[in-house]
């Protein structure tokens, strides 16, 4: 039994009284349709169409409310039956989880006596094969450490998949559970691995051709596109 395990009741009281969805729309990093078609909807990677966004950089620029989404996940992730004490480093993709993994890195080491360092992978190309690399050496996984995974959103679990790879290929132990502000997939576990959100808000996602918002008359737009987020965020 790991040190917090005695704590879990007290945690799991004052998790369920922090409404993280209400939190993130607030902050206009969360967005879900209203299916109002005079509202665009979310035009997402790989021309696929949606009725919800999550935005994390509003989340990440504000330091003081990261570091109570980190502090948490470390929460989730106790609930979770996960040890905190095993944790040697903290990984999560440059595209989302860069900052957050470092968060959450201290979020863990300020719970213990010992250290918990992070990296974040990069995405590059072998061939026309995408893959991920550590590009800063001073921040890297190494042979035998093990890893917890985080990245700002889940859908299909590709990007963290890629980042536990490049771990392993390190000799990184990765751990079953994957941290994230959203989830946003509709399932509990993406290769393998148990999701731990601090939202769980299934978002579908269609092709054009299939897109009930877009029978509807809604347009289709790019979310990360400061203007574009405007246009979804917007009071009708």
């Amino acid at each position: 039994m790991h040190p917090y395990s005695v704590q879990n009741s007290t945690l799991e009281v004052y998790t369920m009284k922090v409404d993280w969805l209400e939190i993130f729309k607030a902050k206009r990093a969360l967005w879900i349709s209203d299916k109002d078609p005079r509202r665009p909807h979310a035009l997402l990677s790989f021309k696929m169409h949606s009725s919800g966004f999550f935005n994390g950089r509003g989340i990440i620029a504000d330091e003081p409310l990261l570091q109570r989404v980190a502090t948490a996940l470390v929460d989730q992730f106790i609930l979770k039956g996960g040890d905190i004490e095993c944790v040697d480093r903290v990984v999560g993709p440059q595209t989302g989880g860069r900052k957050l993994a470092e968060f959450i890195a201290d979020a863990i080491s300020g719970r213990r006596d010992k250290m918990c360092y992070w990296a974040s992978p990069a995405n590059t190309h072998i061939g026309d094969v995408r893959a991920m690399v550590f590009e800063d050496t001073d921040n890297t996984v190494t042979s035998g450490e093990n890893i917890l995974l985080c990245d700002d959103a889940i859908n299909t679990g590709g990007s963290i998949e890629l980042a536990a790879q490049v771990c392993e290929e390190g000799g990184g132990v990765v751990l079953p559970q994957l941290l994230c502000m959203v989830n946003r997939s509709g399932r509990q576990g993406v290769f393998g691995r148990l999701i731990v959100p601090l939202v769980d808000y299934p978002m579908p996602a269609w092709r054009a051709s299939g897109c009930e918002l877009c029978k509807d008359g809604s347009e289709a737009i790019q979310p990360k596109n400061p203007m574009n987020w405007a246009r979804l965020n917007a009071h009708l």
